[in-house]
């Protein structure tokens, strides 16, 4: 949060990292001002210096590389990482200083970009009964089966944007976690293998960059 010149590209980075460390801290649905939120944490220097020793903690705790997201590289979030709901979305700039809306969705579709997030519980055995017991889980380290929302089938517009994804320009993102009130991983982009079924349909995507035998191994056994 030490101000230094930033690349206009590195501005917008830091700014989106501000901003998901300040949904974090605040939690209420309120426009927070990077300004304001900024000068807020320089007003209590222990709590800097808390925020600065944690992030050292976790990232000695951290095996993994810092790779960012293919297809997400504009957004300050690393492949196979773990995030909240709500540093995922404000990461991609779906939620901003003045939009704070709370989101409860499976899916949202970033038409600006024509890219879709898809956010996936795989133990779904709390609050859902039968008929929106989705089936998701992780085939092989490279493939993944996921079961659309009831509404979708191959004549409607949500269909057709998975059917035609290899020539319709739209890509897809993929988030898991294994259960409510866990962190999502990013598990990067997917491109769909086959589909099959109709409201719900039942779609096998292949993932770019394979899961790491720890994600496979938990993605897995829940199916």
């Amino acid at each position: 949060l030490r101000a230094v010149a930033l690349s206009p590209a590195d501005a917008a980075i830091d700014s989106r990292r501000a901003q998901m460390l300040a949904y974090q801290l605040d939690s209420t649905r309120e426009a927070i001002d990077q300004k304001q939120f900024r000068a807020r944490l320089a007003a209590y220097p222990p709590v800097l210096e808390e925020l600065s020793q944690l992030s050292d903690v976790l990232e000695a705790r951290s095996n993994l590389a810092g790779v960012p997201v293919p297809g997400l590289e504009y957004a300050p979030i690393c492949l196979h990482a773990a995030y909240s709901l709500r540093e995922i979305l404000t990461a991609v700039g779906w939620l901003t200083a003045e939009r704070r809306t709370p989101f409860q969705a499976g899916t949202l579709r970033l038409h600006d970009r024509q890219l879709e997030l898809m956010f996936v519980t795989l133990d779904k055995s709390e609050g859902f009964h039968d008929r929106v017991a989705y089936k998701d889980y992780a085939v092989s380290s490279e493939l993944f089966h996921w079961q659309t929302q009831n509404s979708a089938g191959p004549d409607t517009p949500a269909g057709r944007r998975y059917l035609d994804s290899a020539i319709n320009g739209w890509s897809f993102q993929l988030f898991v976690r294994s259960t409510k009130g866990r962190a999502y991983r990013a598990c990067g982009p997917v491109t769909l293998v086959h589909a099959t079924g109709d409201r719900p349909m039942s779609i096998t995507w292949r993932l770019l960059t394979p899961l790491p035998a720890r994600l496979f191994v938990e993605f897995s056994v829940l199916k």
